[in-house]
């Protein structure tokens, strides 16, 4: 773990989770993709739960900007 982040515990709505937060900014990460960032412990909560019911892996990808600037010019 790096030094700009640290391990806490998350409790919300009857839930513990272990979870990791940016010291500069004091968001909380998520633990299983460390890529999302999160204000409050509902909001960590809900995309955990999305991670366990498998709807990430299914979301689609907004679309690119240079997908969306080549179809102006037709």
């Amino acid at each position: 773990m790096s030094e700009e982040v640290e391990e806490v515990i998350v409790e919300f709505a009857g839930s513990r989770v272990r979870a990791l937060k940016e010291r500069s900014t004091g968001l909380l990460l998520c633990p299983i993709c460390r890529r999302a960032r999160f204000s409050t412990p509902e909001d960590l909560l809900a995309h955990m739960v999305a991670h366990a019911k498998g709807t990430l892996e299914h979301r689609r990808q907004p679309p690119s900007r240079s997908a969306q600037a080549g179809e102006e010019g037709r």
